[in-house]
């Protein structure tokens, strides 16, 4: 029992003694930098969205989708991937799902990107024939 002990000691104290590995030395720490409206913090999820962004605009919506609900996983409370999420959505015409996603995106959003998430409920809304509530939507958060 006592030889067990004392391996166990030996084991920690040698695992305590490694050292992190530095980074290399060419390598930045400085941020990329991002020139689109979308800056979201984290930097894998941007580069998820920028992906997702250009499948979808290849019409590649399904992988698109798959990308952003790992940016998702990622960072749950950025809201430029629930919005980014809710335009694919729309673009594949799963209206009702655009509107819960664009409303999700809404909570996290500041005041200038949400009249965006409000643009695409207002589109949601007329893609599943509502067009007063699309309407009312417009004129309420002033969304052309």
């Amino acid at each position: 029992m006592a030889r067990l002990t004392v391996l166990f000691i030996v084991l920690f104290s040698f695992g305590c003694a490694v050292k992190a590995p530095l980074p290399a030395e060419r390598a930045s720490t400085a941020a990329p930098k991002r020139s689109g409206l979308f800056e979201p913090s984290n930097t894998a999820g941007a580069d998820l969205i920028s992906n997702a962004r250009e499948m979808i605009a290849e019409n590649n919506v399904e992988d698109a989708i798959v990308l952003l609900e790992r940016a998702l996983r990622l960072d749950p409370q950025n809201g430029h991937t629930w919005l980014v999420l809710a335009e694919a959505e729309l673009s594949r015409m799963g209206f009702l799902r655009a509107e819960q996603f664009a409303r999700k995106a809404i909570l996290f959003l500041s005041k200038i990107d949400q009249v965006l998430a409000w643009r695409t409920i207002a589109l949601a809304l007329e893609g599943r024939g509502d067009n007063t509530a699309a309407r009312s939507i417009r004129e309420s958060h002033k969304v052309r």
